[in-house]
């Protein structure tokens, strides 16, 4: 569970990485364009993330469920 809970946490560093530029862009008057390899990875990422979430979560009834 624990090795879950750190690869989650790095997980989420790249994702904020790449998040704040892209809000910067898209906030600022300017027209730049986000390039499409960023809402790649950003989907990837946020996949992974769910997927641990999921998993912890799946982990944290299971153990509650034996401990009765």
């Amino acid at each position: 569970m624990e090795k879950l809970i750190i690869l989650r946490m790095f997980f989420c560093f790249p994702l904020f990485g790449l998040l704040l530029p892209d809000a910067g862009i898209l906030l600022s008057n300017n027209q730049g364009r986000i390039p499409l390899i960023h809402f790649g990875i950003e989907m990837a990422l946020i996949f992974c993330i769910l997927i641990c979430t999921a998993a912890m979560a799946y982990g944290k009834r299971r153990s509650a469920n034996h401990a009765h």
